[in-house]
């Protein structure tokens, strides 16, 4: 409104007192329009949200058993071997409760005398039965062996062509002398009334 004033001040200014005082014409005051211009505001423009799709991988079904089971030997559709230590290691690392319960069987070698075993069946067993002998060097007659003691495992059910790997116990403090050596092997097709698993060791 300041420059609007200044410039009809002006203006006025410019027009001869003569002029001015013989007319008495009222001049119109000129009204000053004034346009607000209004500046749209430019709307961001959002960018739809696109949603990443997640890759699933399909879970593949795990490989059936390798069979016959390589280094095993077989005797009346059982198969059987004994693992090296490594072996055992390698079951016992995995992550399954079988493993779980493997790996604390092994830490009771720790202090007695034990056995290793894995056994398999065609058909698959309701619960296993391992007969053992715990046996040390004869002193007296070279190449023979004394029985300490004899040792009992019931183990748990598996599956057709399923591999089960076994710690067999014994009640014999440790030592490089004295052995677990499985002489009976049963897979049971009935129900037992007994604990499985379980180890009983009966020494001479």
């Amino acid at each position: 409104m300041r420059r609007v004033t200044l410039v009809i001040g002006l203006c006025l200014a410019l027009i001869p007192a003569q002029g001015f005082a013989a007319t008495n014409t009222p001049t119109p005051t000129p009204k000053a329009t004034v346009k607000a211009t209004v500046k749209a505001t430019p709307t961001p423009t959002k960018k739809p949200t696109v949603k990443k799709k997640t890759k699933r991988n399909p879970v593949k079904p795990s490989p059936p058993p390798k069979w016959p089971p390589t280094g095993f030997k077989v005797m009346d559709e059982i198969y059987y071997r004994t693992p090296s230590v490594e072996v055992m290691m390698n079951v016992a690392a995995d992550l399954t409760p079988t493993a779980k319960a493997l790996a604390k069987a092994i830490a009771v070698c720790k202090e007695f005398s034990c056995g290793r075993l894995q056994v398999a069946s065609l058909i698959g067993c309701v619960y296993w039965e391992i007969d053992s002998k715990v046996i040390t060097p004869n002193p007296d007659l070279a190449g023979s062996f004394l029985t300490m003691g004899m040792l009992r495992t019931l183990a748990k059910k598996s599956t057709p062509k399923e591999v089960v790997t076994l710690v067999l116990p014994s009640g014999e403090l440790l030592s490089g002398t004295i052995a677990v050596v499985p002489i009976g092997i049963t897979c049971h097709q009935d129900q037992t009334t007994e604990i499985v698993p379980s180890n009983t060791y009966l020494r001479r």
